[in-house]
């Protein structure tokens, strides 16, 4: 087996059924980008001189037909946006999306980005819906994902940079798979974290999270963190 997994391909419409299966052997997609890859590559400055550092990703995913419980923590989470009015329907990008999500990659990773790298309105692979959080008529978060006949898939959250204290990035993820779970879907897809310790460590930390074994190809239980 080629220990170094890196397949791709582009794809203007993607069947949802084709998609399931695709998300089942760990499989992401950016638009209309489908990627399953082993390692990602970095290129990191380090005492004036340019770092390489590879990581291993992680396919994640939440099995939502077991028993399943929120943990102290997420509780809280949800107490703490509990004012929040949440509309989920199919994306729409409008202007207020537009600036909330610069707004928000400007601050999270000190550059510009265009939100249709993974997100569009109008075309794109299979049907995408929002989950958009107001504060009284203020958009401070919305998260896009996939609804396929089995499954649920994260295509991208934002929120507010000035509104920290709500863990909104936890508490998009959260409201997402309470759709899935509202659904009857067994699984919800969260993308990718890494074998090692990152900016997505708080993924792995929602219950029934399983992890994509390149190595058997198959998935497995990750150790409670």
């Amino acid at each position: 087996m080629d220990n170094n997994i890196n397949e791709y391909f582009d794809r203007a419409e993607m069947p949802l059924t084709d998609w399931d299966t695709l998300l089942s052997s760990g499989w992401d997609r950016i638009g209309g980008y489908f990627f399953r890859r082993r390692y990602d590559h970095f290129s990191v400055p380090f005492l004036g001189e340019q770092l390489q550092i590879t990581h291993q990703l992680m396919p994640l995913r939440y099995r939502l037909r077991a028993p399943f419980e929120w943990s102290k923590s997420q509780r809280i989470v949800q107490r703490r946006n509990q004012d929040l009015r949440i509309i989920v329907r199919p994306t729409v990008i409008d202007e207020e999306k537009l600036t909330l999500f610069d707004q928000w990659y400007l601050a999270r990773f000190k550059r510009e980005a265009a939100i249709f790298t993974w997100v569009s309105g109008s075309v794109k692979p299979v049907p995408t819906y929002e989950a958009a959080m107001y504060r009284m008529d203020k958009l401070i978060a919305c998260s896009f994902f996939d609804i396929t006949p089995k499954a649920q898939y994260s295509t991208l959250a934002m929120y507010d940079p000035n509104e920290l204290k709500r863990s909104l990035g936890t508490f998009t993820l959260m409201t997402e798979i309470e759709n899935a779970r509202r659904h009857a879907k067994g699984y919800h897809y969260p993308g990718h974290a890494y074998y090692e310790n990152s900016m997505y460590e708080y993924k792995k930390k929602f219950p029934n999270v399983e992890g994509f074994d390149w190595d058997t190809q198959r998935w497995r239980m990750l150790r409670k963190v």
